[in-house]
């Protein structure tokens, strides 16, 4: 799988994750204000609920976009000597090899092409931080080496 096609399927999963927490951060917050949650003695705090809830995914959407932001400005170069940003890296280790893209956000996001999967790691994470400049011959996490940087 080309670098691009791992970032045009990373945007469309925050593009459709953003689209349903946005959804959900709306329907929270008009139940908050909504005349049948509010208070009937002083321990009902289910509008208050309703509202940290509706806050939270306000400001879960705000990070979505933020991530998406940061993944359509990425440039994608060709393939370099070190790892970084926009990098997809093979390593091999004792149970054979792995492939990873180090991307500015999501890690955990998995794909899978015709050569296998592809785990999205970020600098945030032990692994991604372990491989930015870094290059092939480069040990890196739990005895991974890196073999390939495209």
């Amino acid at each position: 799988m080309e670098k691009e096609e791992i970032v045009r399927r990373v945007i469309e999963y925050l593009e459709q994750d953003l689209e349903t927490i946005s959804k959900a951060a709306l329907e929270s917050a008009e139940s908050a204000t909504d005349e049948e949650v509010k208070a009937e003695s002083q321990y009902d705090t289910r509008g208050l609920e309703t509202s940290y809830l509706a806050s939270g995914q306000a400001h879960h959407a705000k990070e979505l976009r933020e991530e998406l932001e940061a993944y359509n400005c990425l440039e994608i170069k060709e393939s370099g000597i070190d790892c970084a940003i926009g990098s997809l890296v093979t390593t091999m280790s004792p149970v054979g090899k792995k492939r990873y893209f180090i991307g500015p956000a999501q890690g955990g996001l998995e794909f899978e092409d015709e050569q296998g999967k592809i785990i999205v790691v970020t600098p945030k994470s032990p692994l991604g931080h372990d491989m930015i400049g870094h290059r092939v011959g480069s040990k890196v996490g739990q005895d991974e080496t890196i073999i390939r940087v495209e």
